[in-house]
């Protein structure tokens, strides 16, 4: 690594840095929303976003959280929250452990966690603390963390407006383990779903630290990887992988979290062949697929008969 990048490296862990960074979202969402969401994207695809008429999967999701009420995606993509919604859905049991939830870092009760076990916050996406071994936490280290993420507004930097209704905490929740390979990562299985009707399955796998690979199944477990990932992306894997012994209950239980919702990743790990829900995902990162495939999941995307909302009033009840 240059020094040059090095420098740039540390100074994104400057307290300092993030705070500045969090003013120039604000800003920049403050000013004009629709016009940070649309950079966004067209950084990504090359061209801009089709408000009036939105055809592919980015351009509805975008269109929904400017146009309709996406209360209920705030509440779902809620870490914490979202345990209510599962038990309601008939779903409870596919919960994982959950240990304790704190507002305040100052205010997690190590003494009463176990050995093992995992922290990340309410409103984040993709954030965790991984503790294998109590003894050999760092806490101080650990709060710094959770107090960035706690205080970091999701939603911001791309305008994915319904993170930014969540209220922020800290949870612990029973550290998962991969059972067929226990020095490998686990595996994640999202279930992508249009109100109520699954479609394919995103397979995330071999993860060190931020890198990871994607594989594509549909609801037979055919490998359809090639026909959506870019391979160009680096996350490209296409691999073969197994079949979860819990599929059929994954699927069934996505059916049930998803009816309502015009499209929604169902996530899931399968620990000794029982589903562990892991979390619902209503916007996606758009690097991974194919402008095909993109405008083939949006052509599942019925926004025909949903009720619209003022963008007036959508912006007016965020608090930045």
């Amino acid at each position: 690594m240059s020094i040059k990048n090095a420098i740039r490296e540390k100074a994104k862990k400057s307290f300092l840095i993030r705070r500045c960074f969090n003013k120039y979202c604000a800003y920049r969402f403050k000013r004009n929303p629709m016009a940070l969401a649309n950079s966004d994207y067209r950084r990504v695809m090359g061209k801009n976003i089709d408000w009036s008429s939105p055809k592919n999967l980015i351009e509805k999701i975008y269109w929904m959280l400017f146009n309709t009420d996406t209360s209920l995606w705030s509440l779902c993509a809620d870490k914490y929250n979202v345990r209510r919604y599962v038990e309601e859905r008939g779903c409870g049991d596919m919960l994982n452990q959950l240990y304790g939830c704190w507002s305040r870092v100052e205010d997690i009760d190590y003494a009463s966690l176990p050995e093992s076990f995992v922290l990340k916050t309410s409103n984040s996406s993709g954030q965790v603390i991984i503790v294998k071994d109590k003894c050999q936490l760092n806490v101080g280290e650990a709060n710094k963390k959770l107090n960035r993420w706690l205080h970091f507004v999701y939603g911001l930097t791309n305008a994915q407006l319904h993170y930014m209704r969540i209220e922020p905490c800290v949870i612990a929740e029973k550290l998962l383990v991969n059972t067929a390979s226990p020095d490998e990562s686990l595996v994640d299985y999202k279930i992508w779903c249009f109100d109520g009707v699954p479609e394919s399955v995103l397979v995330v796998y071999g993860r060190k630290g931020e890198d990871y690979k994607l594989s594509v199944f549909d609801l037979q477990w055919n490998n359809i990887s090639d026909k959506t990932l870019k391979r160009t992306s680096p996350h490209f894997g296409g691999d073969c992988i197994a079949k979860p012994g819990s599929f059929d209950k994954m699927v069934e239980a996505a059916k049930r979290l998803s009816v309502g919702f015009p499209e929604v990743r169902v996530d899931f790990y399968d620990i000794n062949g029982k589903p562990i829900f892991g979390e619902l995902t209503f916007s996606t990162g758009y690097s991974y697929f194919t402008n095909e495939y993109y405008d083939y999941l949006g052509s599942k995307v019925n926004i025909t008969n949903v009720k619209t909302v003022p963008t007036e009033k959508i912006l007016s009840e965020l608090s930045i």
